[in-house]
């Protein structure tokens, strides 16, 4: 049972978002999917397009896989096929190469409790990540969010 806690924490603690030198983030920025109820995106997924809106805002250079708040359509492309993290960030790799993006690095905007395994998985995919964190609200779902990482954490390691 101490084991699971201190991988919460550990998950918790590597889920804090990077920063960055001026003219040093990644031009590829892929923003993880989440749940969307109907045609609206579920809390969490609208505080991660929005964290992406105000990122692409400050950084005019980038282009972003998922995301189109009135962005300009030239700076956007949609994956729409991935069932999963890992599908979400090969599947944006190959898209962003066939757009002449360097994919060695990459920007995950994601949720706070996901950054973690987000970017274990690019590791595993061979990029350099880098992360942007939304934040979980309402704050009581994080532990409930940090608990199921662990074992997400343990599948995406097998």
């Amino acid at each position: 049972m101490l084991t699971v806690f201190g991988a919460m924490a550990y998950i918790d603690r590597s889920g804090r978002s990077d920063t960055f030198e001026a003219g040093s983030a990644p031009e590829f920025v892929v923003v993880l999917g989440a749940q969307v109820q109907g045609d609206q995106p579920s809390l969490t997924l609208k505080k991660r397009l929005d964290l992406a809106l105000s990122y692409l805002n400050d950084h005019p250079q980038a282009k972003v896989i998922v995301i189109e708040q009135g962005v300009d359509e030239n700076r956007v492309i949609q994956e729409d096929q991935a069932h999963d993290t890992r599908e979400n960030l090969e599947y944006s790799r190959v898209l962003a190469e066939q757009h002449g993006m360097d994919t060695a690095s990459v920007l995950i905007i994601t949720s706070d409790f996901h950054l973690c395994r987000a970017k274990y998985l690019a590791r595993k995919l061979g990029m350099e990540p880098y992360g942007l964190a939304s934040q979980t609200w309402p704050e009581i779902l994080r532990v409930n969010y940090l608990l199921r990482e662990v074992f997400a954490f343990i599948k995406a390691a097998m």
